[in-house]
């Protein structure tokens, strides 16, 4: 997933009045939740509008959807629509716990072998 194509998706589907590189931000806070909070690494490099609208993002399928999931809450927390923003926001947050649990099973160091004590 690139930030192009999310972009692309979000406006297909949900048509706002924000800008690509609003949204291009937006993507670049997520990445560095994502370093941050998943990946457990401090540093973490904004991605650049236009540069960088065709680099490879951080979460991989099938939890890249949490990209629209995120912008959707965001333009909806903007616009003041709060039943939408409720809807969307705790959509994501759901998805965001389970990429989480995924990431830690699936990059858990490997077992040194059993201790005794």
């Amino acid at each position: 997933m690139t930030p192009n194509k999310a972009i692309e998706r979000v406006n297909s589907v949900s048509p706002d009045a924000y800008s690509d590189e609003n949204k291009m931000q937006w993507i670049s806070e997520l990445d560095g939740m994502v370093k941050r909070i998943v990946h457990q690494e401090a540093e973490f490099e904004p991605y650049k509008f236009p540069e960088d609208m065709d680099k490879e993002l951080l979460i991989p399928a099938p939890f890249d959807g949490l990209y629209e999931l995120y912008i959707m809450s965001k333009v909806d927390f903007h616009n003041q629509e709060w039943g939408k923003y409720n809807n969307s926001a705790t959509t994501f947050h759901s998805l965001f716990d389970d990429y989480k649990k995924a990431y830690i099973r699936e990059n858990m160091p490997k077992s040194a072998g059993n201790i005794k004590i």
